[in-house]
């Protein structure tokens, strides 16, 4: 069968069952394939998820979930954009660099500061670094890996960034969708995991929830 040689998102939506009631799964690997081909093109789940016609955030995270096959796909793919993103930084530099080197040689002055504070921003560690808020990591532990941006750094670019900032709110509320899919799934299987193994793997989550949740406080009186 031929690919289609148009972007993933102009493709036709596989039919699906959207209707209620008890079944295995409506996974099927002609959606499983459209889905990673948009997440290869670039785009984010929110875009891949904003028509009708396909599954809901929660439904996609359960499939990973259920389907290993899937979610090893999905993790491979996010794996390559990722270093395709990286690779792409390291290029830009390097051209820029010459460049700056190119002009300096022909006795060109090359201006290479800029007034005020020079901001650390970083498209591609930030897209990083939401995705794995979004895969369950809590943001330490998104930060803790080599490279990152600083704790510091971060709060700084959502302060000065108001999307940024409602994007990690988002990967915060995906990462909270996730957990409760984690749990249904602990539940329904509790026939074959027995009650006790169950316990303990809600303890678990729910004591992850729990130190992942945003605390809130109101000003009294």
């Amino acid at each position: 069968m031929p690919v289609d040689p148009r972007p993933a998102r102009l493709w036709p939506i596989p039919p699906m069952d959207h209707g209620s009631g008890a079944k295995d799964t409506a996974f099927t690997w002609a959606m499983g394939h459209l889905i990673l081909q948009r997440i290869a093109d670039g785009e984010t789940m929110k875009a891949i998820i904003a028509d009708a016609r396909m599954p809901a955030y929660c439904t996609v995270f359960r499939w990973m979930q259920v389907v290993p096959a899937f979610g090893d796909a999905v993790a491979a793919v996010r794996a390559e954009l990722a270093r395709r993103r990286l690779a792409d930084r390291a290029t830009v530099k390097a051209l820029r660099a010459r460049d700056v080197a190119e002009r300096r040689a022909r006795g060109e002055r090359v201006r290479w500061w800029v007034s005020g504070r020079r901001s650390t921003y970083d498209p591609v560690w930030a897209e990083i670094v939401l995705e794995a808020v979004e895969d369950g990591e809590s943001l330490s532990a998104a930060l803790a890996q080599p490279g990152m941006p600083s704790a510091k750094a971060w709060y700084r670019w959502l302060r000065n960034s108001p999307e940024l900032a409602a994007q990690y709110a988002e990967a915060c509320r995906r990462r909270a969708v996730g957990f409760r899919v984690e749990r249904d799934l602990v539940i329904e299987n509790v026939m074959a995991t027995g009650i006790p193994a169950a316990n303990r793997a809600l303890r678990q989550l729910d004591g992850r929830i729990g130190r992942l949740t945003p605390k809130t406080y109101r000003t009294p009186p």
